[in-house]
């Protein structure tokens, strides 16, 4: 079982699924070119024990989407290292299949916005 890549917080890292924000603040899906549906999701837990915490989850499921990669959701400081780890457990489930295809390089203007 190999755990998703956890990328330190101060490494420069562009997001590559296409990230939207879901129905409510500090909540959002990722989809990719390819999937019907969501890989994942990100949100801030408001309440409760991991108040200030952001949840992640790498939701997708399908023939070719391997389940057996280790951890599939938990919480994260940031929602970029959120968006990290389902990132990391998507492009993980579905390496050697016919979705695992390489992804065009962000362009400039996308990276600067990034803060990259």
């Amino acid at each position: 079982m190999t755990e998703p890549a956890k990328v330190a917080e101060s490494e420069a890292f562009s997001l590559r699924l296409n990230w939207r924000q879901a129905d409510r603040e500090a909540d959002y899906v990722a989809d990719a070119d390819g999937y019907d549906g969501s890989v994942g999701r990100i949100y801030l837990h408001d309440a409760g024990p991991q108040q200030g915490l952001w949840f992640w989850a790498m939701n997708a499921h399908g023939s070719e989407i391997s389940r057996d990669i280790g951890s599939l959701n938990g919480v994260e400081k940031s929602a970029r290292s959120a968006a990290r780890m389902v990132e990391g457990a998507w492009f993980a489930a579905i390496k050697g299949s016919s979705l695992d295809r390489p992804l065009p390089k962000p362009n400039a203007y996308a990276m600067a916005r990034a803060g990259e």
